[in-house]
């Protein structure tokens, strides 16, 4: 197996398991927010859930540097091999990160380590849309479709921001679950920020589809 097959592959596994992941977050969520299940099965489910959800986050993490070394070996993205060893080295470092803040206990440097991710995906976000859209409409040089899937993902990044925003009253009721002192506003809450998030949840299947068909030239 050459270096291009091997990138190929972990190409189509990471969207799998990404999109899978996601479906297993998804369900289990409704399983969490039931207020009319027990704590145990809740708190079960949810240990499931937050298992779960490291699968998407490390696939997402991962497709930008797979997703532009193919495109580099295809000759499609015209950059030179250090450039491309600093993308490789700089979402390595951001993977880390993810690993990090899914690890590491609650304190002032995890606090500053999640402001500084919501900055970097922010950053991330805004740079992949506003290439992908500047190439797109004709301004660069790349072919339309993956100028459209760069900025497909940079909207992905953009979702699960979104995503994180909603989850916010979320920790505190959930806290209080775990502890065993949930409150119909807990449950309120709970319920309220898993099903805010989910239009977010189904825009990115949505464009992990898209971005699929684009990638295979359907569309």
């Amino acid at each position: 197996m050459n270096e291009f097959l091997l990138i190929k592959l972990l190409h189509v596994v990471g969207f799998a398991y990404w999109l899978g992941g996601d479906l297993g977050v998804f369900y289990s969520s409704y399983f969490v927010a039931d207020e009319k299940r027990s704590s145990d099965v809740r708190m079960a489910t949810a240990k499931i859930l937050f298992a779960l959800d490291q699968a998407p986050r490390i696939c997402m993490t991962m497709m930008l540097p797979l997703g532009t070394h193919l495109a580099w070996r295809m000759g499609i993205l015209q950059i030179d091999a250090i450039l491309m060893s600093v993308i490789w080295l700089l979402c390595i470092g951001w993977l880390t990160m993810v690993i990090t803040l899914h690890t590491a206990a609650q304190s002032k440097g995890k606090a500053m380590l999640t402001t500084f991710d919501l900055f970097f995906r922010l950053t991330l976000s805004l740079g992949l849309i506003v290439g992908g859209l500047y190439s797109l409409l004709g301004s660069g040089t790349l072919p339309y479709w993956l100028a459209a899937k760069i900025a497909i993902f940079g909207g992905l990044i953009g979702c699960g921001l979104l995503v994180r925003i909603k989850l916010k009253p979320f920790g505190p009721a959930f806290a209080n679950l775990a502890r065993g002192e949930v409150s119909d506003a807990d449950n309120a809450a709970i319920r309220g920020s898993l099903g805010g998030t989910r239009p977010y949840v189904i825009t990115i299947w949505a464009g992990l589809l898209a971005s699929t068909a684009l990638g295979l030239h359907l569309i």
